[in-house]
């Protein structure tokens, strides 16, 4: 379990792929292309990041023909987040 929750985090902890996630998720979904021209690296270090995110289950890959996309898989997003979402508000009110 922990180390299902540090991958997420160290997925999470890059500012391309934090860059990569939002376009993605204002999407709905992109193609390794489409990224590409958007962020202007290379297609293996793009692919890299990619392959990060899926690993650690924040995005999705479909295959379609010769081309994959890949969508934010807003439930598990929303898993990681809502507990730190929470954990600052408790925070935030026992400080006052």
């Amino acid at each position: 379990m922990i180390a299902d929750v540090e991958n997420k985090f160290k997925a999470l902890s890059d500012k391309t792929r934090l860059a990569i996630l939002k376009e993605i998720s204002c999407c709905k979904e992109l193609c390794v292309s489409d990224l590409q021209k958007k962020f202007h690296i290379s297609q293996s270090k793009l692919s890299y990041h990619l392959k990060l995110l899926v690993e650690a289950g924040i995005l999705t890959r479909c295959e379609r023909g010769t081309w994959c996309y890949y969508q934010v898989d807003d439930k598990e997003v929303q898993r990681i987040l809502s507990p730190m979402i929470y954990q600052e508000i408790i925070k935030n009110s026992e400080s006052k």
